[in-house]
């Protein structure tokens, strides 16, 4: 099996003159990104960093984040790419928890970092893009460096990236990644997808420091030899043009990101009938979103399932064949999943357990976290903390989150399903449920909804809705309109709506 850093050298050979990377600044060819690549790893070399190295991308989803983190592979260093969104308390955890040897910043996100960088002493370089003249200018130091670059020997256990979870649910924790890792989910992503080698056009609208975005797409766009067009940040119009003007055969994006294309579609002047694989994942996407997006783009869009522990995507709906509505799909490649108990133990068919994701895709632990790793991973498998059921025909059901899961008056009441459900009415743009304190139920069912335009349905029509079709116990008992969803890399941050209510507080999600 190949190592990432043989991937890119056998595109450039290959396919040199072909566009890897399109934004609406500049075009780099495979050719030309093998050469920015070496440049950077000779600037890092020259500062002393080698391989196992730490490197820390606190960069948006730019260019440089992609190469970063290729400059890395070809060291033998290990990348840590940081949202871009991080501020003091995830940054002080992770720089200390990684040891990192350098970092790369832009004038977006160093401002932040330079604010605390004196409290790393053991951190010897800050490269930032164009820099102020108060730190290493890493665009002049590239422009003088080589562009060519003797690759360092690694071998397919070496741990080739430290992927940030999200936080959460927690604290942000390093999924340390192989390269065994990285290729296998690659190669089974390539093979699932049906993707042609150097036919394929991605458009990149998913965060670059994600699993789902490095990964899942800009990754794999270079294991296919594809191009990718690149977005820094989410514009739904400018996506909805990119798709027609660059005739994109690929998307794959959040729900959030599905419901907002629906919502701002003109058919006039957007065509997405070149589109051929799309794929979302995250939490699943109302079936009306998926049907109409689906009349638009005459694709087939493709619910999967994964997480930054697993390397990528490790459930798939299949491409052809049965489709069954609100599955996650089958396992794709070397995956295999099983559904256990409280204890571990395998329960019967068609009954809720936690989900556990084993096989080539499994990272190797969580970085310097020997309590958090073993808490999760074991036996060459990942608990994943979700809480789902596999049918006779060996369909993934996510259910919900095993700490969403709402207790009322001893009944366990799924959130998910709950906005599937509502995501079937008209007037919801957007939804989340959540739990919030009851004094003789412990917790009841409360909805935050964001209105569709031209409708204004009330609270009382939402929940008698919900009466009509679920069990008592399961209806929320209360909803909220608000104007903004909070959203984090196109997911819904459900932990800030639950403090919210509680502090009487969700009048800061509404237009003043």
């Amino acid at each position: 099996m190949e190592i990432l850093s043989q991937v890119l050298a056998r595109n450039a050979w290959l396919i040199g003159e072909r566009n890897f990377i399109v934004t609406d600044k500049e075009t780099i060819t495979y050719a030309r990104f093998a050469e920015l690549t070496a440049q950077l790893a000779n600037v890092l070399k020259a500062r002393g960093v080698a391989k196992g190295d730490r490197v820390g991308l606190y960069l948006p989803s730019t260019p440089m984040m992609a190469i970063g983190f290729w400059a890395c592979q070809r060291l033998g260093a290990i990348p840590a790419p940081l949202s871009a969104m991080f501020r003091h308390a995830e940054l002080r955890k992770i720089v200390a928890q990684t040891g990192m040897k350098a970092l790369i910043a832009d004038g977006s996100t160093w401002p932040y970092f330079s604010e605390i960088r004196a409290e790393f002493a053991d951190l010897a370089h800050c490269l930032v893009v164009s820099g102020d003249g108060s730190t290493d200018d890493l665009t002049s130091l590239m422009v003088t460096a080589s562009a060519t670059f003797e690759d360092v020997a690694c071998h397919i256990d070496d741990i080739c990236a430290l992927f940030f979870t999200s936080g959460t649910t927690g604290a942000p924790k390093g999924a340390a990644q192989s390269q065994f890792n990285q290729c296998s989910t690659l190669r089974d992503m390539m093979v699932s997808h049906r993707t042609r080698f150097a036919e394929e056009v991605y458009l990149c609208a998913v965060p670059l420091f994600t699993n789902f975005g490095l990964t899942v797409t800009l990754n794999l766009c270079l294991y296919t030899g594809g191009t990718i067009v690149l977005h820094e940040r989410w514009d739904t119009q400018r996506v909805l043009s990119d798709i027609g003007e660059n005739k994109a055969t690929y998307f794959g994006g959040t729900p959030t990101m599905y419901v907002y294309m629906v919502n701002e579609v003109d058919p006039a002047r957007h065509d997405l009938s070149s589109l051929r694989i799309c794929t979302t994942g995250g939490s699943p996407v109302p079936q009306p979103v998926i049907r109409r997006f689906e009349e638009l783009s005459g694709a087939r869009v493709t619910q999967v399932y994964g997480s930054t522990e697993t390397s990528g995507q490790n459930v798939m709906e299949p491409t052809a064949g049965i489709r069954k509505p609100g599955s996650a799909g089958l396992p794709v490649g070397s995956s295999r999943i099983s559904i256990v108990d409280d204890e571990g133990n395998a329960v019967p068919q068609g009954e809720i357990g936690e989900v556990i994701i084993s096989g080539d895709c499994v990272a190797q632990g969580y970085w310097m976290d020997e309590k958090a790793s073993a808490e999760a991973f074991g036996n060459g498998g990942w608990k994943s903390g979700d809480l789902g059921y596999v049918d006779e025909d060996g369909y993934l059901f996510i259910v919900d989150r095993k700490k969403d899961v709402i207790i009322a008056g001893g009944h366990n009441v799924y959130p998910l399903e709950i906005e599937a459900l509502l995501y079937k009415h008209p007037a919801v743009a957007m939804c989340a449920v959540v739990g919030a304190p009851d004094e003789s139920k412990g917790e009841i069912p409360v909805a935050v909804v964001v209105r569709a335009v031209g409708h204004d349905a009330t609270a009382e029509d939402l929940i008698r809705y919900c009466r009509e079709s679920l069990a008592a116990y399961k209806a929320p008992r209360a909803v909220h309109f608000i104007d903004n969803m909070p959203v984090e890399a196109a997911k819904i941050r459900k932990r800030e709506l639950v403090l919210a209510l509680r502090e009487n507080r969700l009048g800061d999600f509404r237009n003043r």
